[in-house]
């Protein structure tokens, strides 16, 4: 075949599934055309070793001037209601002078992936082909409180109860941020709509699309290269490995109270490892770390091959983020030969089977969590053997040559 491939992603585990399957496509002799933003991160598991072309556009300029302090790259929750309805404008502008260039390459299908603003893409509604969006949530802040849904009225108002005309001013400002959200959503689940099939990464993520947008997309589980992820050590060390940003919705502080749920005179230490922090919620886990005397480490943007040490390491792995739709480092941990630890929420329930590959809570409870924990910091030689286990485990299930087999699968049914 010959695949369009778009994506306006950054570091993450939705780069490293589409790195995954680029290059398993790639290595089964499909043409692949990648088509991107400059606002998306190139040298993060790079995409041009496995591609015929890659091709980044920068994002149309907005229509109007956009507000002081606004950049193409800014966070997409955060940003304003003429900024939000411009960033719309922009990538679906995009998204038609991609379309040009795939039609004019004479693609056989299109397969689309998550952007970096909005999740979704609107490549499918551009683009005149067969096409497959592999989209790993909607845009969750829109459909759960992450921490508070959007629609709700402000938490304070900010007008003085007997000014009237602060009140009308406020009232207006609330419904035309209400438009812009509501533009967004509608334009999403259009965007949804238009793909010939959407795939997702676990049963979570398809009850989630459902919920959205009602529509039956099509789980499509990722795999792990137990090549790349392998141990690196033969020897356990009594640390609690952590991977995943330092924000609100990865739920660290919750792993941070778990192991300050152990005795201090046998309490592990805690590394973080992650892409990128949040500078007040990092500093709100290490004001509670020294609260509760928990030995805390934090690194940024390790190597592969630091990543891997550490989780071949760790006595365990533990895994705490809110609601996340699949999880492909708890895989990549078990791969390096070390079991988790988790709370039995999002699609961590589908990979990690109680006693086999790790242990799980049934809901966020530091206790119970602590006691999974010291089953591996207390006793090295069983951390060690179960985390053999576990590797073994993804060998026979989560392999990446099935994860390819799969994808590969969807793309020639959809193209036929």
């Amino acid at each position: 075949m010959k695949i369009a491939v778009w994506h306006n992603l950054v570091t993450g585990g939705a780069k490293r599934a589409l790195h995954m399957h680029v290059k398993g496509l790639h290595e089964r002799g499909h043409t692949i055309h990648v088509y991107s933003t400059t606002a998306s991160d190139r040298n993060y598991l790079p995409l041009a070793p496995y591609a015929d072309s890659e091709t980044l556009l920068p994002l149309p300029p907005p229509k109007h001037e956009p507000r002081p302090g606004w950049s193409p790259d800014k966070n997409f929750r955060s940003v304003s209601a003429e900024q939000r309805i411009q960033k719309l404008q922009q990538i679906k502008r995009h998204a038609l002078e991609c379309s040009r260039l795939i039609e004019a390459e004479k693609c056989d299908i299109l397969f689309g992936n998550s952007c970096q603003f909005n999740y979704n893409s609107p490549m499918g509604s551009a683009v005149g082909l067969p096409s497959v969006s592999y989209l790993q949530e909607p845009y969750r802040p829109f459909y759960e409180a992450s921490p508070r849904l959007p629609w709700l009225l402000p938490a304070r108002p900010t007008a003085h109860p007997r000014n009237p005309l602060k009140r009308l001013m406020e009232r207006s400002r609330e419904l035309h941020d209400n438009h812009a959200l509501r533009l967004q959503a509608t334009e999403e689940l259009g965007w949804a709509q238009a793909f010939t099939r959407i795939l997702c990464n676990s049963q979570f993520s398809r009850e989630s699309i459902l919920r959205a947008y009602n529509i039956d997309s099509k789980v499509c589980y990722l795999g792990v290269d137990a090549q790349a992820f392998k141990p690196l050590s033969t020897e356990k060390e009594p640390y609690v490995l952590y991977v995943g940003s330092m924000h609100h919705t990865k739920r660290v502080h919750a792993a941070l109270l778990a192991v300050a749920a152990i005795p201090q005179q046998i309490r592990p230490s805690l590394l973080c490892i992650g892409n990128f922090a949040d500078d007040s919620y990092k500093n709100y886990l290490y004001q509670l770390a020294e609260q509760h005397q928990v030995n805390l480490k934090h690194r940024i943007l390790v190597d592969d091959h630091e990543l891997q040490l550490a989780m071949s390491k760790a006595a365990c792995f533990l895994y705490t983020p809110h609601l996340e739709p699949f999880g492909l480092t708890p895989l990549e941990a078990n791969a390096c030969g070390t079991a988790v630890v988790g709370i039995a929420e999002g699609g961590v329930r589908e990979t990690i089977v109680p006693g086999i590959n790790g242990f799980l809570s049934l809901d966020f409870n530091a206790t119970e969590l602590s006691r999974h924990i010291l089953r591996f910091t207390e006793n090295l030689d069983y951390a060690k053997t179960i985390g053999l286990q576990a590797r073994e485990h993804v060998l026979r299930h989560w392999s990446i040559k099935d994860a390819i087999d799969r994808v590969e699968k969807h793309l020639e049914d959809v193209k036929s």
